[in-house]
This record gives structure tokens, C-alpha cells and sequence, in this order.
């Protein structure tokens, strides 16, 4: 059985985008199922729609957050503050792992920009960042889970 970041790497080469990979890699073991996971996390990747946000790999990786701790009461104080402090934690990770949490930085071209985001599929830039990115969640999920 593959590990779940063998899997996120796997769901990236089936061209899934970075936020659904990690998600759909951790979701079955925290009960969500994985066609409910890729849906969740479809507006997610490519810096949140090609709108020049967060890295993808690390919305889906705060989402998986999310499902193993985040509570359901919204005056669950504790939980809310546990959440903020995991967060912040991964980010910082992520962050010190990968140089940014910026989809564009991580890219090095703004795929908010038509013409950018063309030049990104033309010269296969995603395939020389998005799997390192999609990595480098699904191995400190691990470490922090």
C-alpha cells in the first residue's frame, strides 16, 4: 500500500491540482471520502483559481488540519486556538521547506496573468515546482499528525 505521500504525489501526476492531492491522499483516513476530498479542494489549487494565492499543496494540507482537529462548536475556544497554533505551525514549515507559502514565489511567474500562466504550462514550470510543494505538505502533515 503506497503512503500517503507517495499517494498525493500519484494523484498530482494523474492531474489533480496540488490542493486536491493532499487532501484526497489524507481524507479516507479521517473520514472523508476521496471523491467528496477532490471536490472540496478543486478551487483550491493554482494559487486559489489562478488568482495569485496561497500554494495549493498548503490549502489542502489545512484542510486535512481541519478534519483530524478542528471542532464543530463555534464557542469551542480550545479547539480554535489549537487549530490557530497547527496552523500556524504547518506554515511555517511549509514556508521554511519551501521558501514561500506564495503560489506565485513558489513559481516564479504570476498564473493570475493569462499570458504568465501560459508561459507556465509552455515551459512545464508546474512539473518542476507542484510536485516538490505537494511533497514537502503530505511529509509535515506526517510529522505533525
Amino acid at each position: 500500500m503506497p503512503s500517503r505521500i507517495e499517494s498525493a504525489a500519484v494523484l498530482l501526476d494523474e492531474g489533480y491540482n496540488c490542493a486536491q492531492s493532499v487532501l484526497a491522499a489524507f481524507a479516507p483516513s479521517l473520514g472523508l471520502d476521496r471523491d467528496t476530498a477532490l471536490r472540496l479542494a478543486k478551487s483550491l489549487g493554482g494559487g486559489m483559481m489562478l488568482t495569485d494565492g496561497p500554494c495549493g499543496a498548503l490549502n489542502g494540507a489545512l484542510q486535512v488540519i481541519g478534519l483530524r482537529h478542528g471542532g464543530v462548536a463555534p464557542d469551542d475556544d480550545e479547539a480554535s486556538e489549537h487549530m490557530r497554533e497547527l496552523s500556524r505551525e504547518f506554515i511555517r514549515r511549509f514556508r521554511e521547506r519551501r521558501g514561500s507559502a506564495s503560489c506565485t514565489e513558489l513559481l516564479g511567474v504570476d498564473i493570475s496573468k493569462p499570458d504568465e500562466f501560459n508561459r507556465a504550462k509552455d515551459e512545464d514550470i508546474f512539473a518542476g515546482t507542484c510536485p516538490d510543494s505537494v511533497r514537502a505538505a503530505a511529509e509535515i502533515l506526517i510529522e505533525m499528525l
